[in-house]
Parts: C-alpha cells; structure tokens; sequence
C-alpha cells in the first residue's frame, strides 16, 4: 500500500457521515506492519464469525471463552495481543496470555479500574503495568477516552491479535468479558473477523489513544476499514462499521435512532405487490433512564409502523417497560425477559411477599439487534449491530465499542441464538402479566313465540398488563 493510499484511507476513515460523526485522526494510527512476507507457522486459523454461551447448560458455558484462549494459544513469537475489556478474572485466560508473553508475544491488556482478583495479579506480576511498555496490563482511571469521574466506565470488550496460525489481523468484538460470571450466568455473544488489515489498524489506533488514560472526554471516532463508496463509512454498504465512544447522545442524534430511521418496515414486491415486513431482533442486557426511555418508544415505533419485532431483555427500568410495552392498534410489541431465578435453596424475600425477589441465576448481557428487510431503501438486506453499548444514558460516557456487520449468514446465526432464547421458557419469561377481569355482556335473544328478551351474561376474559419486573439485581448481576 503507498503511502497516499494509505493517507487518503486514514482520512476518510475517521468520519462516519452517515451518523453525523466527527471524531479526531489521531487515534486511528500506530498499526502492526503486515505480515505478509513471513511463512505460516501453522495451519490453524482464528475462528469466524458469531460465538455464543448458553449459562443454562454447563457444555455451553465456556463457549466463548475456549475461542479466546484458542486463539492466544496461536499466536507466534513476535505477535502483540491487545485486549480491551471491562473484567477479568479467569486464571485459564491469564495463563494462556502468560505462556504467550514467555514465548515472545506481546502481550497489552486495559481494565476497567473496579475489580483486583488472582488472575489480573497473575497476569500483572508477569508483563508489569506500565501502558507504555510493549507488554502490560493497565487499569483506567474510571475510563480511558471518558471524563475521570465515579460514572464513567471502561466497557469495552474487543480482542485484537496481530497473528494467530495462519490468520493475520485477527479482530473479536462482543459483549463477553472473561470471567466466570459471563460463562455461566449470562448470555454472552462474540463476533470474529480477521484479514482486514486497515480495519485492524484503526482497532489498533484506538487501542493506543485508550492507553494514554485522557482526564478530559475526548471525541467519538468512527471507522470502517476502507469504505465501499471510498469516501465515508456507511453501514448499510459497508461489511463492518464501528464507533468508538464517548458519544453525547440526544434523540435526535443517538446511533440507535439514527439506524432505527433508516429500517422500512413495509416493503411492496414491485412484482406481486405482496408487502413484506422487515424483521427486528433486539437481546438487550438492559434499558432503563431516559435515554432507555426514547429509545424504547424508537424501537416501538418500528412495531406500529409495520414491522415484525420481538424484543428480550435482561433487566429493564419501570417507567422504560411501561414506554415499550404501551398499547398499540397491532396489540403489544412481543416482549420477553431473559432475567431467570432458579434457585430455590436461598430465598430473598425483600418485601415479605413469599417471593424470591433477585436474578440469582441467569439473564442477558447481550448487547445486539438483527435487522433483515429493508435498510436504507434496499430490500433483503441483513444487518447485526453488536457491542458494548446498553440502552441506557450511562453508555455514553463510557468507553464503548459500536459494530455493525452485514450479511445474512452472520444474521442468520445471531438469530437463531435469539430464537433459542425467545423459544424455550427455560431460557427467557413473559415480560407481561396476564390478569381476568369480568365482563357484563348483554345479549338480545329471541324466544320460541317470537318475543325478544334481553340476557345478560357474565365474561371473564385476560388482560395483559404492564408489571415491575419482580425480580432486582442478586449476586450474580453486573450493573455494566
């Protein structure tokens, strides 16, 4: 690649115009150099595509997990590992990256700042903490791009590796940090790609400007690679589509709306006239405050105006619930609850109802929506956004990652986790509560010598109604 290439691809990657970003150059640089010329240690190549745990049976566990590990397993002497996530405390993750430190990987790890345990102190006393060493594991001050205060996170979660077996640039974005409470109580989901080497370098980019630990909010950045237009990223043609936050959020310029705008919920065949609707899939670890507010009635409005939409949620504010779940000409949007308590042994009865009132078990942490249909005027299209981002106001103060990926076989796979979950009463609940109430209804009916009487009747008939979520947050919840 010359060097003009590579600047005119720099400079039209920073700007996401079809989301109204403008996000500084700088943090996209500071890449791996190919690796190209060099010979393929091994035949293994890093996993592709969408991964997925199953907190509901112990064989789905650590789904996710062995893909990570996997992956550090094949990276040769010389690679660099760099790894932004929110938590970690698995001691198989830690060794794994320890193995690979002492056969010459580079080895950099940010954390978020809440949480000292055996594996991040295996790991630390192996590469020391230094973030501008080759080798290290850091924690942020609150966050790493965001403001330093009490409410601002580091919540990313993406896994980048410069080489493993024969893949180059291998990328992992998702929900999924690595600990044990990701594997066996939530729901967790992790995309791969690899090969796209100026989609990694922005990744890298990114990585780098975390490391320098900022005081002070800094801008968003959008990236994509090389866009399809060559000109700025656009997610309805683009393969892959990120966006780094910080991001302030309004209505009218939230990413979720921005893209919710952009689905066509009826679509006419121009042949048969037959309409097709487009379908709207959204796992969401949880939706609450204000921003969950208008993006509840975002997504509602895409059920009244025609589209199939069927929503799942780990834990959802009140006054959020009542916004989604408000009636509508086509009924209630189809809403169900992944927040699932099945231990019966300890009974936290809060408010001396004689019910178990915390999520001890299992619930989402998923952060994903499946679009299939149209997407900014073209038909068929099939589109997943996946990430870090809650529907919640905290989000967008924290560091966060936004990705879109395009194309029906990876939505095809992110739906069928949604089906699993939607499908099996084990794994989500009926989000509404189904209540009777009677009905006086009169009847005119007419007797055998003509005369006509009036009969009243008693109906008991079901209403669903709109319910706090009884269950709070337990021990295994994480507010993140």
């Amino acid at each position: 690649m010359s060097k003009i290439s590579r600047l005119v691809g720099s400079l039209c990657l920073v700007l996401v115009a079809s989301f109204g970003l403008v996000g500084p150059g700088q943090a996209v640089s500071g890449a791996d150099a190919p690796a190209a010329s060099k010979p393929k240690p091994k035949k293994w190549e890093a996993p592709s595509g969408p991964f997925f745990n199953d907190p509901h049976r112990a064989k789905g566990h650590f789904t996710i997990e062995r893909r990570v590990i996997d992956t550090i397993r094949n990276t040769p002497k010389g690679s660099t590992i760099r790894i932004a996530i929110y938590s970690l405390d698995r001691v198989p993750v830690s060794s794994a990256l320890v193995a690979a430190h002492r056969r010459g990987v580079r080895v950099q790890m940010l954390l978020n700042d809440h949480w000292e345990n055996r594996a991040v102190k295996m790991l630390r006393d192996e590469v020391g903490k230094n973030p501008r060493r080759d080798s290290f594991v850091y924690k942020c001050k609150q966050s790493c791009r965001g403001a330093a205060n009490e409410f601002n996170n580091l919540h990313t979660k993406f896994y980048l590796f410069s080489e493993a077996g024969k893949s180059e640039d291998v990328i992992a974005v998702g929900s999924a940090n690595m600990t044990r409470n990701a594997a066996i109580h939530q729901w967790n989901d992790l995309y791969y790609t690899d090969g796209d080497h100026e989609l990694f370098r922005q990744f890298v980019g990114l990585f780098n400007d975390m490391r320098k630990d900022y005081d002070t909010r800094q801008e968003p950045i959008g990236f994509c690679g090389t866009p399809a237009n060559g000109v700025a990223c656009d997610d309805s043609v683009d393969k892959h589509t990120a966006v780094a936050f910080p991001r302030v959020s309004r209505p009218k310029d939230d990413l979720v709306v921005q893209l919710l705008d952009r689905v066509q919920c009826l679509t006419p065949d121009p042949v048969t006239g037959t309409v097709k609707r487009t379908r709207l899939a959204l796992s969401m670890h949880t939706m609450r405050g204000a921003r969950g507010d208008y993006l509840a009635e975002a997504i509602r409005q895409k059920w009244v105006q025609g589209c199939d939409v069927r929503v799942t949620y780990g834990l959802i504010g009140y006054h959020t619930k009542g916004v989604i779940a408000a009636p509508t000409k086509r009924g209630r949007i189809p809403l169900r609850s992944t927040g699932m308590d099945y231990n019966t042994e300890d009974n936290f009865d809060l408010n001396n109802d004689g019910v178990d009132d915390l999520i001890l078990d299992y619930y989402s942490h998923q952060k994903y929506l499946v679009v299939q249909g149209t997407y900014n005027g073209v038909p068929d299209s099939s589109m997943v956004l996946t990430g870090s981002v809650n529907w919640s106001s905290l989000s967008t103060a924290n560091d966060e990652v936004w990705f879109t990926v395009r194309g029906a076989v990876v939505a095809k796979k992110y739906l069928r986790n949604f089906d699993y979950q939607w499908n099996n009463t084990r794994n989500t609940r009926n989000a509404y509560t189904t209540t009777y109430a009677n009905f006086r209804v009169r009847r005119t009916v007419r007797q055998p010598d003509g005369t006509v009487r009036t009969v009243w009747r008693t109906v008991r008939r079901p209403v669903t109604t709109v319910e706090p979520d009884r269950y709070l947050p337990g021990p295994y919840w994480e507010a993140d």
